[in-house]
Formats: structure tokens, sequence, C-alpha cells
């Protein structure tokens, strides 16, 4: 079985207006800032779905909402888990958010809003991911 998470960051302001929203990005945590201090618990993160969604089969995704304080404390977490029971999804919620408390994020001048999303794949087709393979122009000769 095979198993290909993604992992990317939005952040994001509350201004309407660019050229402000620009500037406030500045004083808040940027997208590298919020994936380098996840890094360390990414592993765990992603064991909190794999482990409790073996049934799944296909895609599935789950989100990180973070709203962290200027001080770098995160203040509010929202897991989502779109697809899955309610009770699977809260006691995946609940993996999350023992994790993610031993995180400190760098302090900024201002308040931060990230969506980390969580993709997965899972798969049980035989030989798949990579495969090794020639190319010679006089044809790949097998010994």
């Amino acid at each position: 079985m095979r198993i290909w998470p993604l992992f990317a960051v939005v952040v994001g302001t509350t201004s309407p207006h660019r050229v402000f929203a620009e500037h406030l990005e500045q004083k808040a945590l940027s997208a590298e800032d919020v994936q380098a201090t996840l890094k360390p618990v990414t592993v765990e993160i992603e064991r909190c779905y794999m482990e409790r969604t073996p049934d799944v089969r296909g895609a599935g995704r789950m989100e990180l909402v973070l709203t962290v304080s200027r001080h770098g404390v995160l203040e509010h977490l929202d897991v989502k888990t779109p697809g899955l029971a309610t009770k699977l999804a809260k006691d995946i919620d609940g993996c999350v958010r023992t994790t993610v408390a031993t995180v400190a994020f760098p302090a900024r001048k201002m308040f931060t809003t990230a969506t980390v999303p969580y993709f997965f794949q899972r798969t049980a087709a035989p030989n798949s991911g990579p495969q090794l393979s020639c190319w010679d122009p006089k044809g790949c000769h097998n010994k």
C-alpha cells in the first residue's frame, strides 16, 4: 500500500484591500514560518489521520485551520476532515490537538490565520509507485 501525503500552507489576512493586505502579511507569519514550525510534528499529524482511517480507500483530505496570536501562541485550531463519520472526525481532532499543543510559533507583530491542507492517496495496486526503466536509442537489453 502506498500513501502519498501532500503538505502545503495558505496564510491569509482579513484585509479586503490588496496593498494593505500585503503590508500586513509582512508582519504576520509567512507560509514558510508555519510550515517550518509544523515540520517536526507533521509525521504525527499524518499518523493521526492514517491510523484511524485504514478502511478509507482512494483520496482522503484533512485541513488544519490555525489562528496564531502575535505572541506565537496557537489560539484556535479547527481540524476539518470532510467525508468522515462524526465519531471518527472527533477522534482525529483529539489526536491532532494533542500533537499540535506542543508547537510554539515565532512571535510577529500581528495574528495569523493559516490553512494547512493534507491530502492522502491510498493505493493497493501491486507494483505501484516509481518504476526503474531504461532508455537507449539502440534499445534496452535485459541480462
